[in-house]
């Protein structure tokens, strides 16, 4: 069996080792060593990266049995023994100062809030602490940012030991461990105890600084996404750009911007409302406009086009317009990006079924929809064959309405 020097030193970086087996998994040359510094994906924890005797190491995986494998990008030398192992320690330590982050959140939580981590996700770019109970408040997230961040400032030891089962009840864990036996507990000072067999930071203060970005509804829980130390720093540089980046299209002072922002939008809503009233009226005198040159079908004015101008919206709004007129059938397309939509529909005092006609119609041209019996809307329709669906679609109403 491996032994796991990481448990007793989170910060070794180098480390000698005898390969114990050696093996393929995956299509790579895999190792066995008697003793490991490098972290295997285990507990929401990705695995370290690094070198074994200059070879890249890829992956680091738990066994069946419970061992050590290494997966390296080459083979080493067949007459190999011994090897040096190197952690890539940037990545190492981003997972220390994201895990570590992580005891100190769900125990303000806890603390704070009453809110249980339920499970917790450790991403490249974002972290996640799933927490049981309700959408949280910005002023409960800013809360527990802020005591955080204190705890992180008070620069409190982080200690990794093993307890018995015994001994376990004097412990005052955060959660119940899922094993028996030996129980490694990584303790921040005074504050939080977990069960946990992960690579942390030796105090609070080297976490560095801690984000909570935003939270959203999980399933039944509430899901915060957060980062740590340089993730942090990292993403409050790119911030502050992205807000340097809109003051300058603004013409504007960083503070100014959200003011600026607002109202620009609600003068951009009310452009809009401008705009749609302006369209209906357009699209009235252009429904007269059709209704002129429709073409009569016994004692009904058919509308048979492909408005190559509209958009869905429009095109709805237009459709309905005609349809308000008695004896009125209406059959109008309109495409982008490849694909069209279709409208049929008719006025009170037609005997046609809208919905069953385009049932029928737009799966032949690679669409479909429904509706009802006077008014009906697919879509998904190749746009290079708009004019041929109308024409087909006339056709069939011509055929029910003549008999």
């Amino acid at each position: 069996m491996t032994t796991r020097l990481y448990y007793t030193d989170s910060y070794l970086r180098t480390f000698s080792a005898h390969i114990t087996e050696r093996a393929e998994v995956d299509g790579h040359p895999t190792l066995r060593l008697d003793r490991s510094a490098f972290y295997p994906t285990s507990g929401g924890q990705a695995h370290d990266t690094g070198t074994l005797d200059g070879v890249a190491v890829i992956d680091v995986r738990v066994a069946a049995d419970g061992g050590v494998l290494h997966l390296l990008a080459g083979p080493l030398p067949a007459d190999a023994e011994e090897v040096v192992g190197v952690i890539d320690w940037p990545r190492r330590f981003d997972h220390m100062q994201q895990h570590s982050g992580q005891h100190l959140l769900s125990q303000a939580f806890d603390r704070l809030l009453g809110l249980e981590t339920v499970s917790v996700h450790f991403g490249d770019e974002l972290c996640t602490v799933d927490l049981a109970g309700e959408t949280l408040a910005a002023e409960g997230l800013a809360a527990v940012e802020r005591h955080a961040n204190e705890i992180v400032w008070e620069n409190r030891a982080i200690r990794a030991y093993e307890v018995s089962d015994s001994e376990l009840a004097s412990v005052p864990l955060r959660r119940a461990p899922k094993v028996t036996g030996k129980i490694r507990i990584v303790e921040i000072d005074g504050y939080d105890w977990s069960a946990c067999g992960g690579t942390h930071v030796a105090s609070t203060g080297s976490i560095g600084p801690i984000s909570l970005l935003r939270v959203e509804r999980n399933k039944d829980n509430s899901r915060v996404y957060f980062v740590c130390g340089a993730r942090a720093v990292e993403d409050s540089r790119r911030r502050r750009q992205l807000l340097a980046d809109a003051a300058a299209l603004l013409d504007t002072a960083v503070e100014d911007v959200p003011t600026l922002l607002a109202t620009r939008q609600e003068r951009m809503r009310e452009q809009e409302r401008l705009l749609r009233v302006m369209q209906e009226e357009l699209l009235g005198y252009r429904a007269q406009g059709l209704l002129a040159e429709a073409e009569p079908v016994g004692d009904v004015r058919l509308v048979a086009q492909v408005m190559a101008d509209l958009d869905p919206a429009g095109l709805k709004t237009l459709a309905a317009g005609l349809v308000e007129n008695p004896r009125v059938v209406v059959l109008l397309a309109c495409g982008a990006e490849g694909k069209g939509t279709a409208i049929f529909a008719r006025s009170a005092d037609v005997d046609l079924h809208a919905g069953q006609l385009l049932r029928t119609i737009l799966p032949r041209f690679g669409g479909g929809g429904g509706g009802r019996p006077d008014f009906a809307q697919g879509g998904g329709v190749d746009g290079g064959r708009l004019e041929e669906l109308v024409a087909m679609a006339r056709h069939e109403v011509s055929q029910q309405l003549t008999g």
